[in-house]
């Protein structure tokens, strides 16, 4: 229970601030050029829009009783707090433990594929420069510090630069696939119900809810919320629907890219690299270094929102 001597919070926070943090902690761009590929590989089907629309489709209803339970338990804990009411003290301090051991591993597991990514960056563009990507990571984590230690608007607006630049890039190459045509012509062939049941689609559903991992964390930011009975649950719709929007389509622009009877086939043969070869194919080498870097950037915004989560959890805990 939070006293009436606990120190003030500035109510500072609008809805697209919130959604920024929030999108931003699923790292658009890692997901898209980075994982999408991936699944493609790991599910042995072209299906990947499906299941991000899919996934969307169950946690915008499942948003439906989160938000109304932030309404009737005004605690910043989100889930844990939701769990405490209802359970017991003893379930919701368990919850809230999981919750932000599990926050605090993913961030420590972000910066050092930060620092490594960081590493192999500089190492492409300046070959004779050796950075080891330990050092590059505890040089992240310091800006991820000081911007913590900051006021939460310049984290927002830090977080909101890299989306645009991250969302405008995928965006590029969606039009530019579009607009050719893509390898085998534009096709709605992901959508058979035969081809996303083919394969292993439980994997594909895992991999399509792990990337809007933190979508609960607008709830987190009760406390920083102007409206909150108003701001948690619009910012908390926009999210998910943006987050569902943006994958799906820009899961069909990849297909579409490779072409949808050989799309898979280019997934296990380029990995991670498959969005990259078709940015430099489709738009030019300069999207391709454009992507190189921006990976960085995304990987360091999603970092940098977990740490707010995570900050914030701590210090919701410490008011119990």
């Amino acid at each position: 229970m939070e006293t009436q001597s606990s120190p003030q919070i500035k109510r500072t926070l609008g809805v697209f601030s919130i959604v920024l943090m929030v999108v931003a902690a699923t790292a658009p761009l890692t997901v898209v050029a980075g994982t999408q590929p991936l699944v493609m590989t790991y599910t042995e089907n072209n299906s990947i829009p499906v299941y991000y629309l899919a996934t969307g489709a169950i946690l915008l209803l499942f948003s439906v009783g989160f938000t109304k339970m932030s309404g009737h338990v005004p605690n910043a804990g989100a889930f844990y707090s939701y769990i405490q009411a209802g359970l017991g003290k003893t379930m919701g301090l368990g919850a809230a433990t999981m919750a932000l051991l599990s926050y605090v591993l993913i961030c420590i597991a972000v910066l050092a594929y930060l620092g490594y990514a960081t590493a192999n960056t500089i190492a492409l563009f300046a070959p004779a420069i050796e950075v080891p990507w330990w050092v590059c990571a505890i040089a992240w984590w310091a800006a991820i510090a000081f911007l913590g230690y900051r006021n939460i608007d310049l984290s927002s607006k830090v977080l909101g630069v890299f989306l645009v630049l991250e969302v405008l890039s995928v965006t590029i190459l969606d039009v530019a696939i579009i607009g050719t045509g893509g390898n085998e012509g534009l096709s709605l062939a992901p959508f058979s119900p035969s081809n996303f049941l083919s394969g292993v689609p439980g994997l594909g559903l895992m991999w399509a809810f792990f990337g809007f991992i933190g979508f609960e964390a607008t709830a987190v930011f009760r406390n920083e919320a102007k409206d909150p009975e108003k701001t948690i649950p619009r910012a908390t719709y926009i999210a998910v629907a943006f987050i569902a929007l943006f994958y799906g389509f820009s899961g069909w622009c990849l297909v579409m890219g490779a072409g949808a009877d050989s799309a898979l086939a280019f997934a296990q043969k380029t990995q991670d690299a498959y969005a990259l070869e078709l940015a430099a194919l489709y738009v030019g080498q300069w999207l391709y270094d454009v992507f190189q870097c921006l990976l960085v950037t995304s990987l360091f915004a999603c970092a940098l929102a977990l740490h707010n989560v995570a900050s914030r959890y701590t210090f919701t805990l410490s008011r119990v």
